[in-house]
């Protein structure tokens, strides 16, 4: 009688662990992919962060026949970001050391190792490229395509990302069918046997 009672109790226990389990990761699921990062925030920081950059160096080649330099790319940004213009130093006229927000790329050199295949097909007399760090990764934008790439976030990752955390909450019902599938097949061949 006592085992029956033990049994039943760490039985019972491992069920509210598992509904504890999958109602955590549903929970965390759910909660990912409505309130998580998203494409809109995304799209909201390209418009106010990125876009005018994009919009001022295109600008400047329509008027001038070339890309602006990086003097006067950044002292464009200071002066429209509104940022501090004591805090950079000036070398040389078209070199500039880079501590703004915004990165104005015109060279393989200006670019993490980790990011260099994005840049193959760049063609550094025409093109250019501007990178805004946003906290946790970086926003690009590539005028050679004309298109922006943020490095973590899209709707099919969100969605993907969803799905696989929904199905790590779901893992202890595949334990709880083959536990119980098993205990069916032991109890059919308990009745077939006979005693």
């Amino acid at each position: 009688m006592i085992p029956k009672i033990i049994n039943h109790f760490f039985k019972t226990i491992l069920v509210l662990l598992t509904i504890l389990w999958m109602a955590l990761w549903i929970f965390l699921g759910i909660g990912g992919f409505v309130n998580g990062p998203n494409v809109d925030s995304d799209k909201i920081f390209i418009e106010k962060e990125i876009k005018p950059s994009v919009d001022f160096v295109k600008n400047f080649r329509k008027d001038n026949n070339r890309l602006p330099t990086n003097k006067e790319f950044y002292t464009w940004e200071r002066i429209y970001y509104k940022n501090n213009p004591n805090k950079v130093h000036y070398y040389i006229d078209t070199s500039i050391i880079y501590i703004e927000k915004h990165q104005y790329i015109r060279n393989d050199s200006s670019i993490n190792k980790e990011n260099l295949n994005k840049f193959k097909k760049a063609n550094w007399n025409k093109d250019f490229a501007i990178c805004v760090w946003r906290g946790d990764w970086e926003i690009y934008y590539f005028s050679w395509t004309d298109s922006y790439d943020s490095e973590r976030y899209s709707a099919s990752k969100d969605i993907i990302g969803f799905i696989i955390i929904i199905l790590i909450g779901l893992l202890p019902l595949l334990f709880w069918f083959i536990y119980y599938k098993r205990k069916r097949k032991a109890v059919k061949e308990n009745i077939s046997t006979p005693s």
